[in-house]
Order: C-alpha cells, then structure tokens, then sequence
C-alpha cells in the first residue's frame, strides 16, 4: 500500500512538472520576448551583430503588439513501453495575451480518454492548472531577466523551411530548475525567430529522454508561435514494480487576432 501511494505521489508530481514547464514557455514565447541577449564577453563580432538586431526586431514586435487572442488545440498522451495508449487528453482554449505579463484562457472543451468533460469539470480544471502555473516561472534565455544567465554561441547558417537562418545555441550558466539548454533558429533578413528547440537544463533523474520545440509561422507581419511539441521517456522504479511512459504534447496555436484593445477587466475577473 505504501509503495502504491508513493508511486501515485511521484506520477502526480511528474504531471504537474510537465504542466508548469507547458504552460510556462508558451505564455513566455508569444508576447514576453523582450530581448536576446548576450551573456559573457564573446569576441565573436557577427554574433553580437546577429544579436544586436534580433534584439532590435523584438523589441519591435513588443512595441507594436498591444495584445492578441488566439486559439490553442493541445493533446496529451502517455503511452506505455508497447505503444498502448495509457491516457489521451485534447484540450481546446483560446488564449487572451497582453502586455506586461497578462494571459487568460478560456477552455471551450475538454476531452479525457474519450469523454467529453462538463462546462463545470472544464472550469474546474482550467482553475487548477492555471493556478499551479504561477507557481513556477521559466527563465527564458531570451528574457531581460535572465540575460546574464546564459551565454550564446553561432553555430553557423542554414536554410529552414526555405529561408536562410542563424543557428545560435544557448546554455544555461546555471544547472537550476527553471533554466533550459537549446537552438535558436534566426531569420538572416528580419532577425525574427522562426524556430527553437531545447530541453531543461536541469533534468529530473526519472526523465531518460526528452525534446521540446517552438516553431513559429508569420502572422500579419510577426512571427508568432504555431505549434509546441514535447516528447519525453520517463522510466521510474518502485521497488520491484517499473513504471515506464512516453509523453507526447502537440499544442498549436492558430487564428491571431492582434491589438484588438483588449480591456484590463478580462484578465482581473477571470484570473
């Protein structure tokens, strides 16, 4: 009984890290960019060019996007070491943004193994998991906040989806929960970020693999977020009983609606 409860607690525990670590980059990747910034000393002349002007460009797209609403479709697996779906969830929202750190979502429909959830389970729901996401923050490398703790390095230029890009990895000075390792793929033209990849720079023990990306699509001029994906293996051992799952996360994000004057009170009623 007491190795059962212990292995619920930790598989809840695991879940709720996925949320906060979901959650958390896609509120901070689509309207809190402010700046890339270089963290050390770099003689790398090009790269600090590169940075400079992406910094310029998305100080630009912070000074010229007041707000934004959109919608977000998410899907949720686990899935066991043969395949077999252990549990799917689809989650469908649209998502108020504002400056300055403002977000609401309001779930539309919630879908868990197959049932389709109440308006009541769905509100329940989305009170809980936006109340656990604040307890967290995700200190992006591209954040003022957390400019000097990382630094940058050019791997080079390539072509993606058809455009020339920047290649600039990013690392985590600070192996700390929060923190994360990854690439940054840059438009060679506008300097906007079009892709990114990475992973916690911190990984829990029990976590064996695991890949997060972003990739962007060109909105009314701003390349905005279209879809974050997450893959994980997590592989824990109670006693003489394994638990082993694949995590998988689509969320893609569609119909921008940009600087539609969107008023303080949305945000302070529905928190």
């Amino acid at each position: 009984m007491g190795a059962s409860m212990q292995k619920t607690n930790i598989t809840k525990k695991i879940h709720l890290k996925l949320l906060l670590i979901f959650i958390g980059l896609v509120a901070i990747f689509v309207l809190i960019i402010p700046a890339l910034s270089i963290g050390t000393s770099s003689k790398d002349s090009l790269l600090q060019e590169i940075i400079r002007k992406a910094e310029m460009r998305q100080q630009f797209i912070l000074d010229n996007i007041q707000d934004a609403t959109f919608m977000g479709k998410a899907t949720y697996k686990e899935l066991d070491k043969d395949g077999s779906v252990k549990k799917d969830v689809f989650i469908q929202r649209r998502i108020y943004m504002k400056q300055y750190g403002k977000r609401y979502e309001e779930y539309i429909s919630m879908v868990v193994d197959g049932k389709p959830l109440s308006k009541e389970e769905i509100e329940k729901e989305r009170k809980e998991w936006q109340k656990k996401s604040k307890s967290e923050e995700t200190k992006m490398p591209l954040s003022k906040e957390a400019k000097g703790d990382y630094e940058y390095k050019l791997l080079g230029s390539d072509i993606f989806n058809g455009m020339p890009v920047w290649v600039v990895q990013f690392t985590s000075k600070k192996k700390e929960d929060g923190y994360i390792n990854g690439t940054g793929y840059i438009l060679k033209d506008k300097y906007d970020i079009v892709y990114a990849k990475f992973v916690p720079a911190k990984m829990p023990s029990v976590i064996k693999d695991m890949d997060m990306s972003l990739s962007y699509s060109e909105v009314q001029g701003y390349w905005l977020p279209s879809k974050f994906e997450m893959y994980m293996k997590i592989n824990v051992k109670f006693l003489f009983d394994m638990y082993y799952r694949q995590i998988k996360i689509d969320d893609t994000y569609s119909q921008y609606k940009l600087n539609s004057g969107l008023k303080d009170s949305l945000f302070e009623a529905k928190g």
